[in-house]
């Protein structure tokens, strides 16, 4: 009974030496061994490890996958000294778990390191462009970089380096102006649109008047040219109307004179007008037959 009450404790012995000697690493996390508190090295394959029993030694685990750290917006200058607004965003991760314990301990501390870190590189690199650059409407197939490229070249170095932290992408995600600036520059843009839009009215005023200007002219000239062409299709049927009389009165004028009598009677009076004539008047003598003369 003795006995096997000491195997059973021989057995529960080595049970708890063995879960206190091994562990294991998931594929999402990376880790740390510490002896005594202290970090000694960094476990970053998943599976099985050894080590030694607590308290000698411990497992710090840290998750592998990557973060997004939004960075608070901030106001920074450009090269001719005009205000912008930043927002950036990071995607990070822990690559170097022993240098993470060290340097940050933990996530929270990280994130802020890493924002003020990120805050000064975009700052500086900012700092070197043109605001008439960085507000450009350029071809919206082939948008350009705001931030340089060397500026998360600058970032993932020096985070790895002190930090280990791997930061794999860095970019912009809001470029904007100033509360108190907007309002100035609105009225500015709009001013400058309507300075445009008057100019644009202008112009098409003066473009409208040398048009109708021009349509003036061509109708006086095509007036001109019609009543001139009307003058001399009228002189010319005169010219006819009168050989024709010159003709007609040579092949018989006392018919001619008694034709040119009856027209001018014709026009004189009217459908209802009486006439009285005396018998030495030319148009009795014009109308009465030869017998009664």
């Amino acid at each position: 009974m003795a006995d096997s009450r000491l195997w059973l404790g021989v057995i529960a012995g080595g049970a708890a030496l063995m879960s206190s000697t091994l562990y294991t690493l998931d594929a999402r996390e990376i880790a740390v061994l510490t002896t005594f508190g202290a970090p000694v090295s960094a476990v970053l394959e998943p599976g099985l490890h050894l080590k030694a029993p607590w308290p000698v030694q411990a497992v710090v685990r840290f998750d592998a996958r990557r973060r997004v750290l939004t960075v608070p917006a901030t106001e920074t200058l450009t090269r001719d000294k005009k205000n912008l607004v930043l927002e950036v965003f990071a995607v990070w991760r822990v690559s170097d778990p022993q240098r993470f314990l060290e340097a940050l301990g933990g996530i929270d501390v990280a994130e802020g390191q890493l924002t003020d870190l990120v805050q000064s590189r975009v700052s500086a690199a900012i700092g070197k462009l043109e605001f008439q650059d960085l507000l450009a409407v350029g071809d919206p197939a082939a948008p350009a970089e705001l931030l340089p490229a060397e500026v998360l070249t600058d970032v993932a170095a020096i985070a790895q380096s002190r930090l280990g932290i791997a930061v794999e992408d860095l970019r912009l995600r809001h470029l904007g102006l100033p509360l108190q600036n907007e309002q100035s520059i609105y009225e500015r843009m709009r001013a400058e649109r309507t300075r445009i839009a008057n100019a644009y009215r202008s112009e098409g005023e003066e473009q409208a008047t040398a048009i109708r200007a021009q349509a003036d002219r061509q109708a006086a000239e095509l007036l001109a040219a019609a009543e001139r062409d009307a003058g001399l299709v009228m002189a010319g049927a005169e010219r006819a109307v009168a050989a024709t009389y010159a003709e007609a009165y040579r092949q018989d004028p006392a018919l001619f004179q008694l034709w040119t009598a009856m027209e001018a009677y014709s026009a004189a009076l009217g459908e209802d007008d009486t006439l009285v004539l005396s018998t030495n008047s030319p148009f009795f003598e014009a109308m009465s037959p030869p017998a009664a003369r």
